[in-house]
């Protein structure tokens, strides 16, 4: 039987709501790994309230939350009151509230219960791998105000070497259209050590040809994953590296924003 979330284009086959885990390791419970306000996201959502969900539906090679991602169920569970209960009470009126991960998609049922317990003018960021099905993207229409998406990888085989993931760019392309009709989008690219030529340069390529109004967040802050070294993602990216890239961005006529 395939997971009955719905919402993960990897289908794993398995049934949460009996306690089986699939690639994002979650069951029918959603777990917090992080709460609180956020003060370096894009500038026009910051400060912006922030829960992070444990559990991903991809397993990338150099993700920086892979422990929290790795053990969902070890981490708090999340109660939509008390988070709308402690946004009301913090000390700095946020901007936005975000939806983060991991992945929040895989999460999407509890998403949608905080969503009705938030207030209804504080507009609502959804930041994501954008690996989920039309589905999901029918469930999050005139829900979300802004889409904060990941174009991490302009190569399937790169995507499925690093992540796990088939059909990335089908996807997440697919994905990426809907959301700049349904909401404010922003597509972040994580500049990869070794990968500008696979991944860097064809993702820019689509973005100014399928997307060319969509800011670009491009980020060039790669940090080495401690415990791998696979894929050429077990070093710092280059001053070098860096500078062809925001080339590239600014060449193909890209708004960058950070």
């Amino acid at each position: 039987m395939l997971c009955r979330c719905g919402f993960c284009e990897r289908l794993c086959r398995v049934d949460r709501s009996r306690g089986e885990r699939g690639a994002c390791r979650c069951g029918s419970d959603s777990h917090t790994y992080l709460e609180g306000l956020l003060w370096g996201e894009e500038e026009f959502i910051t400060p912006t309230y922030a829960v992070f969900f444990a559990g991903c539906n991809l397993g990338c090679d150099f993700c920086y939350a892979a422990e929290a991602n790795g053990s969902p169920q070890s981490h708090s569970l999340l109660d939509p009151r008390a988070v709308a209960a402690r946004v009301a009470q913090s000390d700095t009126s946020p901007v936005s509230f975000s939806f983060i991960g991991g992945e929040p998609t895989v999460h999407l049922h509890t998403a949608l219960g905080l969503v009705s317990a938030l207030p209804r003018d504080l507009p609502l960021v959804w930041n994501s791998n954008f690996y989920f099905t039309e589905a999901a993207a029918g469930l999050l229409e005139s829900t979300m105000d802004v889409y904060i998406a990941d174009l991490h990888f302009g190569c399937d085989d790169c995507a499925r070497e690093i992540a796990g993931a088939d059909r990335y760019l089908n996807v997440v392309g697919r994905n990426l259209k809907w959301a700049a009709v349904a909401g404010s989008l922003v597509v972040r690219h994580l500049v990869l050590p070794g990968h500008l030529r696979c991944c860097t340069a064809p993702a820019l390529q689509w973005l100014a040809r399928e997307l060319p109004g969509a800011p670009v967040h491009l980020m060039t802050n790669f940090l080495p994953p401690e415990s791998r070294q696979s894929y050429g993602t077990g070093r710092y990216l280059t001053e070098s590296e860096s500078l062809e890239a925001q080339r590239l961005a600014l060449d193909l006529g890209l708004e960058l924003v950070e």
